[in-house]
């Protein structure tokens, strides 16, 4: 097995233009999109879910004045009509299209909880990290792979309205946290390419310019779990991805 390694690691060196080596070194492209699909869809739950609510647990006083004993959760933000808020969708593997966004993403310590608690950024993006509350935060992000959570960055915000800007260095999912008060948490989706949404207060999303072809679509929720989806984009056409999340 270690000759085998080895001989890979050889022919990799020796040999950079073979398709091991270009899927390695493969970056997305910018290019112009012009009658480009897009894919829209709804998001729902089989059924009203209840959002659950927690305990903050401090014995601080300067802290209990500011988060007070109980907070929700906000997992489940679920309308009328069952659409399910904070679903990430996300093409994957997508080699070229649209230009990336140049928009940096603000995560927000505020009232002990993380703002916003669902967000998307994107490769060549910037964390902006704040703390608008009058007492120590640190905030986490981990990027979660097969259930496992790698600390990408964990960044100490001692004093208010401390800032600190980092590179969007890692792509995925990154789950964050304050160490210093346990109940806080949030998700980023760090994404390679530009084609991801947030599904809204009712379940609704739009994903656009895309090229034509067939895609792998992520849908995620912090609640229901993710699954994917295959679905093929037509130039100048809409098409179609609904989904509806059995019971957690």
């Amino acid at each position: 097995m270690k000759r085998w390694l080895l001989l890979a690691l050889v022919l990799i060196f020796l040999f950079p233009d073979n398709s091991f080596a270009r899927s390695r070194r493969k970056k997305y492209e910018e290019v112009d999109v012009t009658n480009g699909g897009s894919i829209v869809g709804t998001i729902k739950a089989a059924e009203m879910v209840a959002d659950p609510s927690g305990k903050v647990e401090t014995q601080v006083p300067e802290e209990v004045k500011l988060c007070g004993t109980e907070f929700k959760m906000n997992k489940f933000i679920i309308s009328a009509d069952l659409g399910v808020k904070n679903v990430i969708v996300a093409l994957q593997d997508v080699e070229k299209g649209k230009a990336m966004p140049e928009e940096d993403l603000i995560l927000d310590n505020k009232a002990c909880q993380f703002i916003p608690m669902v967000a998307l950024t994107y490769k060549g993006s910037q964390f902006v990290v704040k703390n608008s509350d009058p007492i120590f935060h640190n905030t986490s992000l981990g990027l979660v792979m097969k259930g496992r959570r790698s600390t990408v960055y964990n960044l100490a915000l001692p004093t208010q309205n401390m800032t600190i800007k980092k590179p969007v260095r890692r792509t995925g999912l990154h789950s964050v946290k304050c160490d210093a008060h346990k109940w806080m948490r949030a998700y980023v989706y760090a994404a390679k390419n530009p084609y991801a949404a947030l599904s809204d207060e009712n379940g609704k999303f739009e994903i656009t310019d895309i090229l034509p072809g067939k895609y792998e679509v992520l849908v995620w929720h912090e609640g229901f779990g993710e699954i994917e989806k295959t679905i093929e984009v037509k130039a100048g056409e809409a098409s179609t991805l609904d989904h509806t999340f059995a019971k957690p």
